[in-house]
């Protein structure tokens, strides 16, 4: 990894741990704004996900923003340093879509409420789409889909190339047997010449 990208990812991953730290150290600030989110997600988990796991399902809004902290400090971390750096920016992308949804005011939100909502909708939205491109990242290298594509392309030149030598050998050959068979006919025509020759002279 070079040092420009190192650098670059740093930069990116420092707000979500920062972020993440105050979340899981200090819940509390951010719960009142989760609690509208929390209170409509956590039921329909509840409902989706196995009767065994449905339990386990937290329902307090200060765990869902613990959770959401953890994510952000493992997932800045994992970007970072490079260790897992596409499951890490997965992490932060899924953070973002926590910390947006916590961000967005509810229904009955009055028109000043909406209005100072928006700067942290907006930098959650743009933090959401850094973090899905991050997953994309290949530090350069080209994708599995388009390695594959050209290791296609060679194999099939190479391939073709040998189909090509072999058709050339077959044909150096068709023509080689050709002309040795021109060959013996013409000497077998010239020895039954000569043969028919030897008879007349010794017939009277």
């Amino acid at each position: 990894m070079s040092l420009l990208r190192f650098v670059a990812r740093s930069l990116f991953a420092s707000y979500f741990i920062s972020e993440g730290v105050k979340a899981v150290t200090k819940p509390a600030e951010t719960a009142p704004d989760a609690e509208a989110f929390t209170s409509s997600v956590a039921p329909l988990l509840q409902r989706v996900v196995p009767a065994d796991v449905a339990s386990y399902v937290p329902e307090k809004a200060e765990t869902w923003v613990r959770i959401s902290g953890v994510a952000q400090i493992l997932g800045g971390t994992m970007f970072a340093t490079g260790i897992g750096r596409r499951i890490g920016a997965l992490l932060l992308a899924k953070a973002s879509v926590l910390n947006l949804a916590i961000a967005a005011p509810g229904k009955h939100a009055t028109p000043e409420a909406k209005a100072n909502a928006r700067p942290d909708m907006l930098r959650n939205a743009a933090l959401l789409g850094a973090s899905v491109l991050a997953t994309q990242d290949l530090q350069g290298k080209p994708s599995l889909g388009w390695r594959s594509a050209q290791a296609a392309k060679v194999a099939e030149k190479k391939a073709s190339a040998i189909g090509d030598d072999v058709s050339k050998s077959a044909r150096k050959a068709a023509a080689k047997a050709e002309k040795k068979a021109n060959q013996l006919s013409k000497k077998a025509r010239k020895q039954a010449k000569q043969l028919s020759k030897k008879i007349e002279a010794v017939t009277p």
